[in-house]
């Protein structure tokens, strides 16, 4: 087990319009405004692309399928962490065609809009790497 104590910051609360980019749009802010490390703790809104990726195995080194789910989803849960400026999210969207979940990837896009709540975690000094199982884990740089 690890950890890593900081202090909460700043509140940011972005509303994503209908064709942004959910991982790119979070990106791009966090970047423009120096926030390198958040909590996101609320999430509402709506999709009309989504793509995830799944495990696939019970093995030691992650092998995953990827998806993409074109249809109108509302966010039923969106949770996850932005370490060193790089948003990790996973979510729970509901379709007229069924449910869908799992690791959120580039080019999922808002349908209506996406509101989305994140706490500042600031005294820390993180990124992600992936390792040699081909899993992200958060390491500490300072």
């Amino acid at each position: 087990m690890k950890d890593f104590i900081g202090k909460t910051g700043r509140t940011i609360i972005l509303e994503l319009q209908r064709g942004e980019k959910l991982l790119e749009s979070v990106r791009e802010y966090m970047a423009q405004h120096g926030i390198k490390n958040a909590v996101l703790s609320s999430a509402v809104g709506s999709l009309l692309r989504l793509v995830v990726h799944k495990p696939t195995s019970m093995d030691a080194a992650a092998v995953d399928e990827f998806e993409t789910i074109e249809d109108a989803m509302e966010v039923c849960s969106l949770i996850g962490s932005v370490i060193g400026g790089e948003p990790h999210f996973h979510i729970v969207a509901s379709g007229v065609k069924g449910l869908y979940s799992g690791h959120v990837e580039p080019d999922t896009e808002v349908l209506y809009l996406l509101e989305l709540t994140f706490t500042e975690i600031t005294g820390l000094t993180l990124e992600r790497r992936l390792t040699p199982e081909n899993v992200k884990k958060i390491f500490s740089l300072a």
